[in-house]
């Protein structure tokens, strides 16, 4: 056999991927990072998630938006650059991937976070639901947020609250404690904001 027919001189098989594994390895990979950032940003975690069967257009990045849109809603945008060295591919090393995936989770959960707490804060200011607490002890403000905010209980009837704050600012109140005046100030709204639930379920069961 001629030297040019020989089987070291053949083209190489085309490499075919069946569409199963490509959806399969998307899904994966979409639901491994998600989770992933869950894990590594608790705040983030406590957000419960509902999909859409259909939203609204993605307006260009800079654009206004449509003067009838809510304010409740507003799109986000969270980048991320991965660079996939050819020979880490090659070699199939996953510790290298899964360094990379750590990298990509971290920093689509520390956006989503930032971008959470802005839209909070943007829909608070517009509604006027906030607090001044320039110089007031913090419990008093808290009592004063308790007064204003819906509030609901788990089966064990405690609040579920999440109080987010600056590092520097959960320092200085890392030892602070409520006056004895405060302590009964805040238990005694939670209790009636505990009744106004309970009571708010029991007429949702009505027929």
């Amino acid at each position: 056999m001629d030297s040019e027919h020989s089987a070291d001189h053949r083209p190489d098989e085309p490499w075919v991927m069946p569409r199963e594994y490509e959806i399969g390895g998307v899904r994966w990979f979409s639901e491994a990072s998600r989770e992933m950032a869950r894990a590594l940003h608790p705040l983030l975690a406590q957000v419960t998630r509902s999909e859409l069967a259909e939203g609204p257009p993605p307006q260009p990045e800079g654009a206004p938006l449509p003067s009838e849109a809510s304010s409740l809603y507003r799109p986000m945008a969270v980048r991320h650059e991965w660079t996939v060295s050819i020979e880490d591919v090659a070699a199939f090393n996953l510790d290298q991937f899964l360094a990379d995936l750590h990298a990509l989770a971290d920093a689509m959960g520390g956006q989503m976070v930032r971008g959470m707490l802005e839209h909070i804060s943007a829909v608070t200011e517009e509604y006027g639901n906030t607090l001044d607490a320039s110089g007031r002890d913090f419990f008093d403000v808290f009592a004063d947020a308790l007064e204003t905010i819906d509030t609901t209980f788990d089966e064990e009837g405690r609040p579920n609250l999440t109080i987010v704050m600056h590092p520097d600012q959960m320092e200085k109140l890392r030892d602070k404690q409520p006056t004895p005046e405060q302590e009964a100030r805040i238990n005694a709204i939670l209790d009636r904001r505990r009744e106004e639930w309970l009571a708010s379920r029991r007429r949702r069961d009505l027929p």
